[in-house]
């Protein structure tokens, strides 16, 4: 009798075991699945926000070269005054951004827009580009943009 009772107790024990570990190998999944989701959350805001400000800067130099006023400056003039922190590097105009998509300045920011410009018979080309800058270089969205440049007299 004793003995049957001990088997019974062995065997409750192994099911126990084998239980918690399927559970803990479940958990173990949902985490992993969770964390993927997470990643795939912060790529989409920063796509949409990238998106977002692509398109923001496209409608600021077609503005721009609309106007009478800002026909003459109208790159990088434009950018600067609605980004004040905007940098000229060379022929492009850099726009840095932090973690919350806020302009800052270029140390400690997470996000860089470059918009170069070039010229072609009557159109004002410009290539707007937005990548990461903390730690995983790589484009989010790129953005070319061709504007109709009117004749002044």
């Amino acid at each position: 009798m004793n003995r049957s009772s001990n088997s019974h107790a062995s065997l409750f024990l192994m099911e126990m075991m084998i239980a918690i570990m399927l559970f803990s190998l479940a958990s173990a999944v949902c985490l992993r699945m969770f964390a993927a989701c997470h990643q795939i959350g912060e790529e989409t805001r920063d796509l949409n926000m990238a998106v977002y400000q692509a398109g923001n800067a496209a409608e600021l130099l077609r503005h721009s070269l609309k106007s009478k006023e800002g026909a003459q400056d109208a790159f990088p003039g434009c950018i600067q005054a609605e980004y004040p922190q905007a940098v000229m590097e060379g022929a492009a105009l850099m726009v840095y951004y932090d973690a919350g998509w806020k302009p800052c300045q270029e140390p400690g920011s997470a996000h860089c827009m470059e918009i170069v410009q070039s010229q072609e018979e009557g159109l004002a080309l410009y290539e707007i580009q937005i990548r990461n800058m903390d730690g995983q270089e790589g484009e989010i969205y790129s953005l070319p943009l061709k504007l109709h440049q009117p004749q002044r007299p």
